[in-house]
């Protein structure tokens, strides 16, 4: 940290990247000192967008390196978050780690751990958690105002073109981990209750990717709330991320509410928070997130939304995969990992 500001690098400089970058541009807090990339191009294409220079990285040492960074941004492929994000930590960074924070069981514990014994501070990018709707929703849980919750639903359809990368299982992981783990967070969150139990299946639809682009779960929430889990990555469709959530005194279905203490109410009343759930990166809530953890880091405080706030939620995506595979058999979800 110089001169009051905090050093900020982006390592990977595909479409996300751009609201990470954004975000630090905007922040009086931050100094965005370097972008880098395996392909130098797209770090160039970056610096054109946003009109800047900076330092260019073409391997992920060099950043590490840099004594001047002290926030990096991860946006690489999925397969490749865990690996880096551990690096980063070891080399006294702090991190604000794109979802999701890995593909494998065996990396979520090692990524806490390493957070851990580092003592640095970490984020991971689910969006939805800034969403004002869905701070509102939680809001109202938290404080009883549906009583008793039963049912919480999800769906995240968002049928958009993907990266060559993106169609393949052993870089991305599954739909669920890959994109619908926003919903699956979003729910957990919400209700603020961790998913005990999943039972998946799982379609190919079209042959672009070369796993299972639509996922589907049978979920059970620790509080002993049910839930149906839907994900599509095809289909004619807009950004669609779906929740509702069924109480003994109220309904919410998205930005939509039913509320007992509302007597003679007869249909539905909306509240409008004047943001909406978008799939434009540009629309995603990164400079509140960015400002959250600036202060987190600079107050010396934990994050409520860093890797180990994260990792119920991963861990449900990747046992509905892995249920879906072996015909719907119910995994169960524990601290410590799946069990069949």
């Amino acid at each position: 940290m110089k001169k009051g500001k905090l050093g900020c690098a982006v390592w990977g400089c595909g479409w996300v990247a751009s609201g990470h970058i954004n975000a630090y541009l905007r922040n009086p807090h931050c100094e965005l000192i370097g972008l880098g990339s395996r392909r130098i191009e797209s770090v160039q294409a970056k610096q054109a967008e946003f009109g800047i220079q900076t330092a260019v990285y073409q391997d992920f040492q060099q950043l590490l390196q840099d004594e001047r960074v002290d926030i990096v941004s991860i946006c690489t492929p999925n397969d490749q978050h865990a690996e880096e994000a551990i690096q980063a930590a070891a080399a006294g960074k702090h991190v604000f780690l794109e979802k999701p924070v890995a593909i494998r069981e065996e990396d979520f514990p090692r990524l806490a751990s390493a957070f851990r014994a580092s003592g640095t501070r970490s984020m991971v990018g689910l969006v939805l958690r800034f969403n004002p709707l869905v701070q509102m929703q939680k809001r109202l849980i938290g404080e009883g105002e549906l009583g008793r919750v039963f049912l919480a639903n999800v769906d995240y359809w968002f049928g958009r073109e993907r990266g060559s990368w993106m169609k393949k299982a052993e870089h991305t992981g599954a739909a669920f981990i890959l994109a619908g783990c926003h919903s699956v967070d979003m729910a957990r969150f919400v209700l603020n209750s961790d998913l005990v139990e999943v039972r998946g299946a799982s379609a190919m639809v079209g042959d672009y990717y070369e796993y299972p682009p639509l996922e589907t779960a049978q979920v059970r929430f620790a509080n002993g709330a049910l839930g149906v889990f839907t994900c599509s990555l095809v289909g004619c469709n807009p950004y669609t991320a779906n929740l509702s959530i069924l109480g003994e005194n109220g309904t919410i279905m998205n930005d939509r509410f039913y509320l007992k203490r509302f007597a003679g109410q007869n249909d539905f009343f909306t509240l409008d928070t004047g943001v909406k759930k978008t799939g434009d990166v540009y629309g995603h809530p990164f400079p509140a997130m960015i400002e959250h953890f600036v202060g987190c880091i600079l107050e010396q405080r934990e994050s409520a939304h860093n890797i180990e706030s994260a990792l119920n939620a991963h861990y449900a995506c990747l046992a509905i995969s892995k249920s879906a595979a072996a015909g719907g058999r119910s995994i169960q979800i524990t601290k410590d990992g799946l069990v069949f």
